[in-house]
C-alpha cells in the first residue's frame, strides 16, 4: 500500500513540476510543487523498507523519522505560502520575501527536529495549516478549481488534526513522530489529487467535448475547410477542443453568408432548445432550409460559445438519429422482400 501511495503522490508531483517547467514560475506554482513533492517524499520515507535502509545509516538518530518530519514541515510551509499568495492585503512585491522567510523558518525547525525538539515544528505545522484551511474554505466552489481547492483543504485539515494531536501528546510527555499515522498517507493522496484536479478535469472535459462535437464539427469543417488553420496535431487536447468550438462558430457564420444574404427575418424562438433544433436542420441541409441570419448563430444571452456549440452538437446528433431511423426501416423492409 505504501508504494502505491508514493506512486500516486509522485505522479501528481511530476505533473506539477511539468506545469511549472512549461509556464512562468510563480510563488504559488513553486509552492504547489514543493508541497506535493514534500508529501511524496514523506510518503516514500514512511515505507518500512525505505525507512529501515535509511536507519542503517544513522541507527541512533532515527534518520527516517527526522526526514519524514522535515518533509511534512516543508509541506506545511509551502502550503502556507500558497495560501498567503492569494491574500489581497499582501502586495505581490512582498510575496517572494514572505516565501523566503517561511521556507527558512521551516528549515531551521527541521534542524531542531534533528536535535530532538519536535514541539516547535508541530506548532509551526498547526499554525501554517490553520492558515491554509481558513483561506481555502473561502475559495471552495462547485467549479474545477473550487473542487481542487476543496480536496487540498481536506488533506491539509487531516494533517492539521494529526499534528495538533501530536502536539498535545508531546506537551503531555508522550513521544510522537510527525507522519507516524496512516492519516498522513491519506492526506498525501487527497492533497496530490487536489493539486492536479483542474488539469485532469479540464482534459477529461475537453475529450468529452471533442467527442460530442465530432459529427457537427466534421460536416461543417468539410464544408468550410478555410476555418481550420494547420492540422492541430501538435496541440493539446484542451486547445483542440477550444479550436473545435471556434471552427464550428466560424463555419456557421460562413454558412449564414456572413450576414450579407437576404433573410426571411424569422423571429428567434423563445427557447434556446427550439433554436438549436432549427439550426440542426439548417446545418444538415442549408440549401433546402430557410436562410438564417447571423443572429440565429450567436449564443443565447448568458450562454458561453462552448456551451452553445455543445447544445447544437447534441441537437444535430438527435436530428441525424431521428432522420436515419426511417432509412434503416426501409433498408430492413427491402432486405425482407
Amino acid at each position: 500500500m505504501g508504494w502505491l501511495v508514493a506512486l500516486v503522490v509522485w505522479t501528481a508531483a511530476g505533473a506539477r513540476i511539468g506545469r511549472v517547467a512549461a509556464r512562468q514560475p510563480t510563488p504559488l506554482r513553486v509552492a504547489m510543487v514543493v508541497a506535493v513533492s514534500s508529501a511524496a517524499g514523506a510518503s516514500t520515507l514512511a515505507i518500512a523498507d525505505v525507512a529501515a535502509r535509511l536507519d542503517t545509516l544513522a541507527p541512533t538518530a532515527g534518520l527516517s523519522e527526522i526526514l519524514v518530519e522535515l518533509a511534512w514541515t516543508l509541506f506545511a510551509a509551502a502550503s502556507a505560502v500558497g495560501a498567503v499568495s492569494v491574500w489581497p492585503i499582501l502586495p505581490r512585491t512582498a510575496l517572494r520575501a514572505v516565501a523566503v522567510v517561511v521556507y527558512t523558518v521551516a528549515i531551521v525547525l527541521g534542524i531542531g527536529l534533528a536535535g530532538g525538539y519536535p514541539v516547535p515544528a508541530l506548532v509551526f505545522v498547526v499554525i501554517a495549516l490553520t492558515a491554509v484551511v481558513v483561506t481555502g474554505v473561502r475559495h471552495v466552489a462547485w467549479t474545477p478549481l473550487g473542487r481542487g481547492i476543496s480536496l487540498i483543504v481536506v488533506g491539509s485539515a487531516i494533517v492539521l488534526v494529526a499534528a495538533a494531536v501530536g502536539l498535545v501528546r508531546e506537551v503531555s510527555g508522550e513521544t510522537w513522530t510527525v507522519g507516524s499515522t496512516p492519516a498522513y498517507l491519506v492526506a498525501a493522496v487527497v492533497v496530490s489529487v487536489g493539486t492536479v484536479w483542474v488539469l485532469v478535469e479540464t482534459w477529461l472535459r475537453a475529450r468529452q467535448d471533442l467527442r460530442r462535437m465530432s459529427a457537427v464539427h466534421s460536416v461543417l469543417v468539410s464544408r468550410f475547410p478555410e476555418v481550420v488553420e494547420g492540422d492541430g496535431k501538435g496541440s493539446t487536447t484542451v486547445l483542440r477542443a477550444s479550436d473545435a468550438v471556434a471552427h464550428v462558430m466560424d463555419a456557421l457564420y460562413l454558412q449564414s453568408g456572413a450576414g450579407m444574404l437576404d433573410t426571411n427575418e424569422q423571429e428567434l424562438p423563445d427557447s434556446a432548445a427550439d433554436r438549436a433544433r432549427i439550426l440542426a436542420r439548417w446545418i444538415d441541409d442549408p440549401v433546402g432550409s430557410d436562410v438564417l441570419d447571423t443572429e440565429w448563430i450567436a449564443p443565447p444571452p448568458g450562454v458561453s460559445p462552448r456551451r452553445w456549440v455543445l447544445d447544437l452538437a447534441g441537437a444535430y446528433d438527435d436530428f441525424l438519429e431521428t432522420n436515419s431511423a426511417p432509412a434503416k426501416a426501409d433498408t430492413l423492409e427491402s432486405a425482407a422482400e
